[in-house]
């Protein structure tokens, strides 16, 4: 089991356009002008490639706005061409925008309509979304051409359906198991982590958008009897609180409780620098030797 990161970076991205256009930092000056730097962080996602004898499939955990750009840095490299299915976290633009493009990367075949003798592209099936109800309801109404259950061979847009995702209710998607753990991101909003790696013996929690760990999902993850072989999680800022999401003392009070082997940080601001950040977090003592360190866009963890 292969998990890539296609993005780490807020809603915004790093470089931030704000700052950019202003008089801009030097985190996102040298992401502007490095397309290979590690400060480059697009939205939080993560893709799942899952090999077995009927061969691989590629699970996908969001699309936002920047799923387009990500996809074509990382995919190519590894010859993907089809995404199999999709887990998402929540409902915000930076988690399903890019739903659009999912044609780009679905299960076609191709036809010729015998009036007009134009070839078309057709859908081989919907690709299923994991979701909760909420997040379903967001998308039917923001992408209702997306939900359609009926024939659209003369349009070629993505087809997707509906599976619902329960709170800590373990799920099949294509023989890889995921549990839901709901968080909260703000006081009233739940979004969704997940736990996966069952199958290889391991176990990975990811967290994208959260301000708040609530009781139900500490005790679940706390009482596992399996050690956290990894854990990717929010960290917006360094220092500075935000409403919707924890900053680095957050996370490091979590690691603290869950402890983790290794910690990898995502939705990161431009707040961090890859290089020096890391090296600051080498040297806390405050981590009692546990390691955290930054994701960067296009890290292949391996399982």
């Amino acid at each position: 089991m292969e998990v890539y990161v296609l993005g780490c970076g807020p809603s915004s991205s790093v470089p931030s356009m704000r700052c950019l256009l202003s008089s801009g930092c030097d985190v996102c000056k040298e992401a502007y002008e490095n397309p290979t730097s590690r400060n480059h962080r697009l939205n939080p996602s993560i893709l799942i490639r899952v090999k077995s004898s009927k061969g691989t499939r590629n699970i996908l955990i969001d699309c936002g706005k920047t799923f387009r750009q990500a996809s074509l840095r990382l995919f190519p490299k590894l010859q993907i061409d089809t995404i199999d299915a999709i887990l998402l976290t929540h409902d915000h633009a930076d988690a399903i925008f890019g739903l659009d493009d999912i044609r780009e990367v679905q299960s076609f075949h191709e036809e010729i309509d015998p009036i007009t003798k134009e070839s078309l592209k057709v859908s081989s099936g919907a690709l299923p979304v994991f979701c909760n109800k909420e997040t379903q309801r967001q998308i039917e109404s923001k992408f209702p051409y997306l939900c359609q259950s009926e024939n659209l061979s003369a349009r070629w847009v993505a087809q997707i359906s509906f599976s619902l995702a329960l709170p800590l209710q373990r799920l099949s998607v294509h023989g890889c198991d995921f549990v839901p753990i709901p968080v909260l991101h703000g006081d009233d909003y739940y979004a969704y982590g997940y736990v996966f790696g069952f199958e290889v013996g391991k176990c990975f929690v990811y967290i994208s958008d959260v301000s708040h760990v609530p009781p139900q999902t500490m005790q679940y993850l706390v009482n596992r009897t399996d050690p956290i072989d990894i854990l990717m999680i929010d960290a917006l800022n360094t220092e500075r609180r935000h409403s919707t999401h924890m900053n680095l003392p957050d996370v490091i009070n979590l690691v603290l409780k869950l402890r983790p082997k290794q910690t990898y940080l995502t939705g990161m601001s431009h707040d961090f620098d890859y290089n020096k950040t890391n090296a600051e977090l080498r040297d806390l003592p405050a981590l009692d030797n546990l390691k955290v360190e930054m994701a960067y866009d296009g890290l292949c963890i391996i399982l």
